[in-house]
């Protein structure tokens, strides 16, 4: 189950308006998330925390954004699915390089080559399924695994952070990335498969456990 899946057929209509309060208020947190690192940066001038805030702002608030926009727009599950995953893909390789990478000395060949490669994540799907090379429902499927799969790794090397350095921060950043990605995979999927629940009620708790992971990477930027 993913985002673009909530239609008028999905579930009861409170179950439908929980769904869509959580997509609003994961876009709101999310972006709060964004202005208080790009707030750091102003404050400090440390362009590392600049490329965290458009990682964060990238892989949370527009990411759903998009979930939400693009299936009202007309457009399919498949490219719903591929363009929001490349979104997101993008902040969180962002986000990994702000704390791994070195964004004081980076050039427009970095951030264009992470640019780019989110548009070729975006495209190659699109056109397997244009020339039916891959089924639709694997597309859906295979890329919103990808984002797991990254969103697990920057979680770790976070928490590797955290077992370096002993920082707190780290560990709420790293346990909010995972919730935020693997988190709210394995919580659709579980919901889904459990308890068969609505299309909307699964959308709800996807929402509520990225809503946590939000609300854990705040915490790791305002934790002393």
């Amino acid at each position: 189950m993913n985002w673009s899946e909530l239609t008028v057929e999905g579930g009861s209509l409170a179950a439908g308006l929980l769904a869509m309060g959580l997509a609003v208020a994961t876009v709101g947190v999310g972006t709060w998330v964004a202005y208080v690192a790009y707030s750091g940066y102003r404050e400090s001038g440390d362009r590392p925390t600049l490329v965290l805030a458009v990682g964060i702002a990238l892989a949370s608030a527009v990411h759903t954004s998009a979930r939400i926009a693009l299936p009202t727009a007309g457009a399919s599950s498949p490219v719903t699915d591929t363009a929001a995953v490349a979104i997101q893909v993008v902040g969180l390789v962002l986000v990994l390089y702000a704390i791994y990478g070195r964004p004081e000395h980076a050039d427009r060949r970095v951030l264009g080559g992470i640019v780019a490669g989110g548009i070729l994540l975006c495209l190659a799907p699109l056109v397997a399924v244009d020339r039916a090379i891959i089924a639709p429902s694997t597309v859906v499927a295979g890329v919103n695994g990808l984002a797991a799969v990254v969103g697990g790794f920057v979680a770790t090397q976070a928490y590797r952070g955290y077992r370096r350095y002993d920082s707190r921060p780290m560990l709420l950043l790293a346990g909010g990335i995972l919730l935020l990605t693997v988190g709210s995979l394995i919580a659709g999927y579980v919901t889904d498969a459990l308890w068969a629940a609505s299309d909307a009620m699964v959308l709800a708790v996807i929402g509520s456990v990225e809503l946590v992971g939000l609300l854990l990477i705040l915490q790791s930027l305002t934790n002393d």
